[in-house]
């Protein structure tokens, strides 16, 4: 009987170390590879988790990928977490993977039997580098007019993403985001025709699978385009003086124009004449709006002129005063029969109006001439039918009519 005393003692303190152990369920969790991680064909992958337990070491430890069984081992053992429970690290070697996705897991049983597990899936891209993007149309430096019709083409390719998966956008220095354009299979092409006027840098970007972007530029040049070649009929005569009262013919003679286009006509460069020798060519910049009028004057000096506005200034001969630029020997505008006409640079007569000797008799002196508002045609204004002497004063103008100004009807 005595030597059974040491047994019980030796069985009852080791129930009761057992009954003191508050048994805890393993807890497992794979830390890397991370979420941000960018893992890469040729990168050698390591999977590691973080288990706890109440005891020292757990019993199995078992990793897998994609469903297969990976040898894995202890990187280290028995750490103390400070709350009773030792932590342990694991790790599994899965070296060189091909690009593709993948899950991993691993499971861990405790000494008393209970399991643990973790999952997670991670992808593998292709080598790193941006897409190599080429603009193909247009040539550097090529220009366009405004309004014409610019055709972008451009590809790419990228050893990572397949080109029917490559993300292409086209933008301008000048218009920001161009939209429009057309992409697949490696390639884009944009057809813009709203480029705003200037120097273009245009840059076609291609996006990867992989958020790499890779970029290719252009310069183009976008320019006015010019105004049409003007044709007879789009600048006519509209209204004229002849004789003035206040002043002297070679102060207040005057003539208006009308632009009949739809587009700004410069009479730059153009020549006012008669059949005969009267001639003078305007030199300076007198731009005529659609649906504007314009008025050129034997002086140009309102204080002297009778108070006429003018736009425009030509040569009265003789004993007018010759303008500071323009050149020719001079017009005097007839009080009988005299011709009117407005020749472009190019020798387009825009317009050309004449009146006989009959024709003058609705002439009056220190009154101008005008042609019915609802005339405005290069074909109506010849008929001298369609005018009228005017009876509106303007005001600051000395006589009546109406320069750069709406007719009276006749």
């Amino acid at each position: 009987m005595p030597r059974l005393l040491p047994l019980l003692l030796i069985a009852a303190c080791a129930n009761e170390n057992d009954l003191g152990r508050v048994n805890a369920p393993p807890a497992v969790e794979i830390v890397a590879p991370a979420p941000a991680d960018v893992i890469r064909e040729g990168d050698s992958v390591t999977a590691s988790a973080l288990a706890t337990d109440d005891v020292d070491a757990l019993l199995a430890v078992q990793w897998t990928l994609d469903g297969a069984p990976v040898e894995g081992e202890l990187a280290n053992e028995g750490e103390g977490t400070g709350d009773g429970l030792v932590q342990s690290g694991y790790v599994a070697t899965l070296g060189q993977l091909a690009r593709g996705e993948y899950a991993l897991a691993i499971e861990v049983v405790d000494a008393d039997g209970e399991v643990a597990t973790d999952a997670i899936v991670f992808e593998v891209h292709g080598p790193a580098g941006a897409p190599s993007v080429e603009i193909t149309q247009p040539a550097e430096g090529t220009s366009f007019e405004a309004g014409e019709q610019v055709a972008f083409a451009g590809s790419a390719t990228d050893t990572t993403t397949e080109p029917g998966d490559l993300d292409f956008a086209w933008t301008s220095s000048l218009d920001g985001d161009l939209a429009g354009a057309v992409s697949g299979d490696g390639a884009s092409l944009l057809l813009a025709s709203a480029l705003s006027v200037g120097t273009h840098v245009v840059t076609l970007s291609a996006t990867d699978t992989d958020g790499e972007v890779g970029t290719d530029t252009v310069g183009v040049v976008v320019s006015e385009a010019p105004p049409p070649e003007p044709e007879p009929g789009d600048l006519i005569f509209t209204e004229f003086m002849v004789n003035p009262d206040v002043v002297d013919d070679e102060y207040g003679e005057w003539v208006e124009l009308y632009n009949t286009a739809g587009y700004a006509i410069d009479v730059a460069g153009y020549s006012f004449h008669d059949d005969d020798s009267d001639d003078w060519t305007f030199e300076d910049s007198i731009v005529v709006e659609p649906g504007d009028y314009v008025v050129l004057c034997a002086h140009a000096d309102p204080a002297q002129n009778g108070g006429v506005p003018c736009d425009g200034w030509f040569y009265r001969s003789p004993m007018g005063e010759k303008p500071p630029t323009g050149s020719g020997g001079g017009v005097a505008i007839a009080n009988s029969a005299d011709e009117l006409v407005l020749t472009s640079p190019t020798g387009v007569d825009l317009d050309r109006f004449a009146y006989t000797d009959d024709d003058s008799e609705v002439i009056e002196g220190g009154r101008s001439l005008g042609l019915d508002p609802g005339r405005l045609d290069g074909v109506e204004n010849d008929d001298m039918g369609n005018w009228c002497p005017q009876a509106t004063v303007l005001p600051g103008v000395s006589e009546p009519g109406t320069p750069g100004e709406a007719n009276d009807p006749c």
